[in-house]
């Protein structure tokens, strides 16, 4: 097994930013929201030791906070751009097991639609070559 060190404050710093943001649920009663810190190590540990969440260490939130999280992040970008700042930042977190797998696959299929530096969107953005007589 991989082993994995939680992010140091330092790294915690280059990525904090991006959860200021993060939309809150309404007030209610239950269970208070899990600390955002430890829930993107929950997620670097997955990544980076390439077990599932099943196998998710019990110091961590739990497995549906986790994968919910991690959904919400990759939807919207911000795992990608957590990922690039670590990177840029001098920590590489290796794509490993099938929550890697996940944004390999996403990655690629984000690769396929671009064509000749355009993006593909949606049927509204694309246009027909312009004709030269």
């Amino acid at each position: 097994m991989t082993a994995f060190d939680d992010l140091s404050d330092n790294e915690w710093a280059l990525i904090e930013g991006l959860f200021f943001m993060e939309s809150m649920p309404p007030a209610r009663a239950g269970r208070p929201r899990a600390d955002t810190r430890t829930v993107v190590n929950a997620v670097l540990w997955a990544l980076s030791t390439g077990r599932g969440w099943a196998s998710l260490p019990g110091w961590y939130p739990s497995r549906p906070t986790c994968c919910r999280r991690f959904d919400e992040w990759q939807a919207d970008g911000t795992l990608a751009e957590m990922l690039r700042r670590l990177a840029a930042g001098g920590r590489h977190v290796p794509l490993r097991g099938p929550i890697g797998a996940v944004l390999m696959q996403a990655r690629a299929r984000a690769e396929q639609q671009r064509v000749n530096g355009l993006t593909w969107s949606g049927p509204q953005t694309w246009r027909a070559p312009l004709e030269i007589a």
